[in-house]
């Protein structure tokens, strides 16, 4: 197919610190021919200096990381990194309420880890495009 290859590959880093879901994420944004995975990093510290190096348009960050709190990454991406749009993730709805903030760009359960997330990625992509 000659279109495909002219398709621009929207960037996203994964930060998560569990593999397993590291790998489903990669695995499930990859298969869209406009996104691919950049960077999969399972720290805050690993993600920052991973995503300041690349040329990213959306971060996804899972909210419950091993060494901080993914909020306070949520708040460094978006001030410290050009404002990058940021999708957030978690096990459950339960933090769903905390992350609507101008911090935030959208949240999804790790349970809507199908369609439903690459449609909240577009979503956060179109919104960030506006």
């Amino acid at each position: 197919m000659a279109g495909s290859a002219s398709v621009p590959q929207r960037q996203i880093p994964i930060v998560d610190d569990h593999p397993l879901a590291q790998r489903g994420l990669a695995a499930l944004i990859n298969s869209e021919p406009a996104l691919v995975v950049c960077v999969q990093a399972a720290s805050r510290r690993e993600a920052i200096d991973a995503i300041a190096a690349a040329q990213t348009d959306l971060v996804i960050v899972d909210l419950s990381l091993t060494d901080d709190d993914g909020l306070d990454l949520v708040r460094e991406v978006r001030t410290g990194l050009t404002g990058l749009p940021v999708l957030t993730i978690h096990e459950t709805p339960l933090h769903r309420r905390c992350v609507f903030t101008p911090s935030a760009g959208g949240y999804a359960t790790k349970r809507e880890m199908t369609d439903a997330l690459l449609r909240a990625i577009r979503r956060v992509l179109r919104a960030s495009a506006s």
